[in-house]
């Protein structure tokens, strides 16, 4: 069997493919995976051994333009726009010539997007070749997707003959996803099928060493691993965040390590207390043995692997999805959402994740939910279902 994947170049939107590509891959079916030339996607596609066939990213200054009305624009306003004159405009206009030929060439008998990517989508049905989803958003932030872009998605449906569809294509499609039942929130949409649900490909959790590590901060106070992700930073608003959780972690009786990734500049993040170290990146997997609670910007991956673990979050939503992400982790009983960069605010939720029994008990109780959901094998099994083989 052949299966195409595509998407967007976020490593946040990739990562998530990988592990369905690669199973496949090793049970004998080619894959390839549609993306654009970004050196952090092809490096990701390399490392996991996966086919890349390539499509074209929008021209510079198409590309400006966008974020240059995103910039102008505030909250949910400016993501909207992002995703209807970005993601399903721009982008998805230039990459769909090559991602049309590739289909033609590699004839696949199943295509899977991810919830960014709206190419594929179209180019898919146009071929009458099957498609399917995996979902990279929350299912509250799915349906509010779906309904931003519908206009959007109507005219790339013209530009290769087909008739414009409201956005049915999109919300009937088959998805896969990894977040659990009790992070959904709000109506589903009305047609679109049941979600399967596949519980995430998380690394084996590693035992505490007796050996402190080097990331470690000194003393036998409750550790806290703190991480916006590794591509916040760019703006005064992030770097700022950095700075008031600095300030508030220096108030309280813990100890915290900060991974900052590389766009973060050190030299940013103001007066670093004694109680922090901070690193540009340790695997959150070595991390997770020594940790009483998280707080992190409520990034999909980074939220459902500490999750996974049962540990409470603390989550600071800085944009896109993270604030729905928030809401569903505080909803779920696992964590406590902070929708201001104030210290006194981020210190009160840090001292109730690190007290309350029944935010702990919640965390568990999602751990428990992710455990039992479907395995990636039988995901696949599903997946070569839809494909009619």
């Amino acid at each position: 069997m052949r299966i195409l994947f595509s998407t967007v170049k976020d490593i946040g939107h990739v990562t998530p493919l990988v592990p369905y590509a690669r199973r496949l891959r090793d049970l004998g079916h080619k894959v390839r995976v549609a993306t654009s030339t970004d050196e952090g996607a092809v490096a990701a596609l390399k490392k996991a051994g996966l086919a890349h066939a390539p499509f074209d990213r929008p021209a510079p200054d198409q590309l400006q333009a966008v974020m240059k009305r995103v910039d102008e624009l505030k909250g949910e306003e400016a993501i909207a726009f992002a995703f209807r004159e970005g993601f399903a405009g721009v982008a998805a206009r230039a990459a769909m010539p090559k991602l049309q030929q590739t289909i033609r060439e590699f004839r696949p008998d199943l295509v899977i997007r991810e919830s960014a990517e709206f190419a594929s989508l179209i180019a898919a049905e146009a071929a009458g070749v099957p498609q399917a989803g995996v979902a990279v958003y929350c299912s509250e932030y799915e349906s509010w997707i779906a309904a931003q872009v519908a206009g959007a998605v109507d005219q790339l449906r013209t530009l290769v003959g087909l008739k414009p569809d409201n956005g049915h294509a999109q919300r009937s499609q088959r998805t896969f996803t990894s977040f659990p039942p009790s992070f959904d929130r709000g109506p589903p949409l009305p047609d679109r099928p049941a979600s399967f649900r596949v519980a995430p490909e998380i690394p084996p959790r590693h035992a505490a060493s007796a050996l402190q590590p080097d990331w470690m901060p000194d003393g036998d106070k409750p550790f806290l691993f703190m991480t916006f992700g590794t591509v916040a930073g760019r703006s005064e608003r992030v770097r700022n965040a950095y700075r008031v959780l600095l300030e508030a972690v220096g108030s309280l009786p813990v100890k915290a390590l900060l991974t900052t990734g590389p766009v973060m500049p050190r030299e940013e993040l103001g007066v670093i207390p004694d109680n922090v170290r901070v690193e540009r990146f340790v695997p959150q997997v070595e991390i997770m043995p020594y940790t009483s609670a998280v707080v992190c910007h409520g990034g999909s991956g980074t939220l459902l692997s500490t999750l996974a673990t049962g540990c409470p979050v603390v989550v600071i939503p800085l944009f896109s999805d993270q604030p729905a992400n928030a809401r569903a982790a505080e909803a779920a009983g696992a964590g406590v959402a902070v929708f201001t960069h104030h210290a006194d605010d981020i210190a009160k939720a840090i001292r109730a994740v690190l007290t309350s029994e029944s935010i702990r008990a919640g965390a568990q109780n999602v751990a428990a939910e992710l455990a039992s959901i479907h395995p990636m094998n039988e995901a696949i099994a599903e997946i070569i279902s839809i494909a009619g083989k």
